[in-house]
């Protein structure tokens, strides 16, 4: 990266079909575009595609370890019971395998 720190953009070259490219010059035509800002917002929605993603795997792990809290809450598990629990949850996920 230290050959670019002087650039704000850098221009890449890339080869599509016939029929990828004539999808993609018609989506510019239609929304009143070029091709550079098509490709431009496909890598930026990919882009937000990954993070929501990362942020849906983490938000589930959260419901899933406030889940079992509220579940040793209320059964009243002691810090051994709670343990054994968890490896017993965790075993499950994992398909029988710890």
């Amino acid at each position: 990266m230290k050959r670019f720190q002087n650039q704000q953009q850098k221009a890449i070259t890339v080869r599509f079909s016939i029929s990828d490219y004539l999808k993609i010059e018609q989506e510019a035509e239609r929304i009143g575009s070029n091709l550079a800002n098509v490709l431009r917002e496909s890598w930026s929605a990919y882009n937000n595609s990954n993070q929501l993603k990362s942020d849906l795997k983490q938000l589930e792990s959260n419901l899933l370890r406030q889940s079992f809290e509220v579940c040793c809450a209320v059964q009243g598990l002691n810090p051994i019971e709670r343990k054994e629990a968890l490896d017993e949850l965790t075993t499950r996920l994992n398909g029988g395998v710890q």
